[in-house]
């Protein structure tokens, strides 16, 4: 069965409040009193393996709101993930969370449309690089890697690659569950492969 043929409805609704276990009625509490603040996107589904959903919580805590690298650098490196994956949630949620980084919505929409932005500062555009050579090729050069390294050092490149690794899980997960849009998303153009 093709792409065309499958319906867009999603795989896995919200849980009921007074159906939750009590693993998920903790992952429940855990999300709200983190940054979130909710129970969306790729959580919806994670609802359902409420372990794994905390363990990737506690992941995406760390990579999204701590460690060495900025926040416009994350927000770009999630774009060009959702971007690769063609996940629409991720590109909508996190267009919107670019702004307040100062990332320039032109480049949110070059990534959008699948072209290169122009006009990055060095320390983004060797991210910016180095996420779009791994997605595309499974592998970065060592151009890439020295670029990366020079402006992040170790601790940074790792942190990099976690960044890249699990947005493109949650992309899949997302994609694969067919979590709806948030109300003000947009889905990402077409764009060929």
């Amino acid at each position: 069965m093709g792409e065309g043929c499958m319906s867009n409805e999603p795989r896995f609704k919200p849980l009921p409040l007074d159906q939750l276990t009590q693993a998920q009625a903790k992952l429940r509490a855990a999300l709200i009193d983190s940054p979130r603040g909710t129970v969306r996107g790729p959580f919806i589904p994670l609802m359902y393996s409420p372990e794994l959903g905390d363990r990737i919580r506690h992941l995406g805590d760390y990579l999204r709101f701590e460690g060495v690298l900025p926040a416009k650098l994350k927000e770009l490196v999630i774009l060009a993930t959702g971007r690769h994956w063609s996940a629409d949630y991720i590109f909508a949620v996190h267009r919107e969370m670019s702004a307040p980084t100062g990332l320039d919505p032109a480049i949110v929409d070059a990534i959008a449309v699948g072209n290169r932005p122009s006009g990055l500062m060095p320390p983004v555009q060797a991210a910016y690089d180095f996420t779009v050579e791994l997605l595309r090729t499974g592998r970065v050069g060592d151009p890439g890697f020295a670029a990366a390294h020079g402006h992040f050092g170790e601790q940074g490149v790792i942190e990099l690659l976690g960044l890249i690794g699990f947005y493109a899980a949650l992309a899949l997960l997302l994609n694969a569950a067919r979590v709806a849009l948030p109300e003000s998303g947009e889905k990402l153009p077409k764009r060929e492969r």
